[in-house]
């Protein structure tokens, strides 16, 4: 070999490491607790997940502090100061409505069978219409069904018992459920949810129980009204850019594609888990589901904010919301069954 082909043997040699090993970064931002499921599943085991998947071609970078408010995570990624996030359909309310679905009254009587309906039904029928615009989505989650716990010592034992209730309620659609089944809604950010129990200011909340213990008022309960599939939810989406998504090659969309899959059903079963965690609490609590000649008074009341959901569904673009509820509630069902 010439002096000249061993110094270029040589320069390629030092070279091949960094050409081998080259990354892409992706930023995930994330608005919430360390300690949050929704953070531990799906932003750290999710980003580990896609490294692995990706024979570390893709390194995730997931920032101390989120780069954005909670309720700016969209236009976040959008304008590209992170690549990948968390939104919540409560955020983006005016630009997302299709997703929406799982937050409507009766609809996720458990986080895993309303997450796994939502994501089947957002590949199915929302994907194609491109909702979501400037982003991918990766996952969903729907949060279990928010019911109603009493702490004033006055068990609401049916329809007609909401009348004049001071009940705290999240702003949103859920305020207007509140209002409709004749309720005084009570409006509050969920730190101060303890302060307005403890004061007295509310006589009951719409919240899940799980989330109650986590507001420290679980133990302040005195009587719980179910609703099947709760009053309302909320969901979430886990995003990714898709200017950045299409620089990905494919080998390196496959592999965040495998680390997803499964996803959300993860996010819901960690959802239902912490509700199992309290149910011995609340089995102790004297409880009223109402069914039957309760529900469907609840289903006519409600019929409105559903009737609302479909308008906004065909302004985009979707031909036929009763088909699209259908298949989603036959998804409820089957997954539902198989968690009997």
């Amino acid at each position: 070999m010439t002096h000249l082909g061993r110094l270029l043997a040589t320069s390629i040699l030092a070279l091949a490491p960094s050409a081998l090993f080259a990354q892409t970064e992706l930023i995930f931002s994330s608005f919430l607790p360390p300690h949050d499921d929704l953070h531990q599943i799906g932003v750290v085991e999710f980003a580990e997940a896609i490294e692995k998947e990706s024979g570390g071609t893709i390194d995730v970078t997931i920032p101390d502090t989120s780069l954005a408010p909670s309720d700016r995570q969209y236009e976040m990624v959008r304008d590209g100061v992170a690549d990948m996030a968390l939104i919540s359909s409560g955020t983006v309310r005016q630009l997302v409505a299709l997703n929406q679905l799982s937050d409507l009254p009766g609809m996720s009587p458990s986080s895993r069978a309303a997450s796994i309906a939502l994501w089947e039904t957002y590949n199915k029928y929302f994907l194609p219409l491109d909702e979501f615009k400037g982003v991918k989505v990766l996952a969903v989650r729907a949060l279990p069904g928010r019911q109603v716990l009493v702490v004033n010592g006055k068990p609401i034992e049916s329809v007609d018992g909401f009348a004049g209730v001071k009940l705290w309620s999240p702003p949103g659609r859920l305020t207007q459920v509140a209002g409709l089944i004749g309720a005084v809604p009570v409006n509050s950010e969920f730190p101060e949810l303890f302060e307005y129990v403890s004061k007295g200011t509310v006589d009951a909340v719409i919240i899940t129980p799980a989330s109650a213990a986590g507001a420290r008022i679980l133990d302040k309960a005195t009587s719980y009204t179910k609703v099947p599939g709760g009053l309302g939810s909320l969901s979430h989406s886990v995003v990714i850019s898709q200017e950045r998504w299409d620089a990905l090659d494919a080998d390196q969309q496959a592999a965040v594609l495998r680390a997803a899959e499964g996803l959300s059903a993860r996010l819901g079963e960690s959802q239902d888990a912490g509700e199992a965690e309290v149910a011995e609490i609340v089995a102790k609590l004297p409880m009223t589901e109402l069914t039957g000649d309760q529900q469907a008074k609840l289903d006519a009341l409600f019929a409105g904010v559903v009737d609302q959901w479909k308008a906004a569904a065909q302004e985009k673009g979707l031909a036929d919301p009763d088909e699209v509820i259908a298949f989603y509630k036959s998804v409820l069902d089957r997954e539902l069954a198989v968690q009997q």
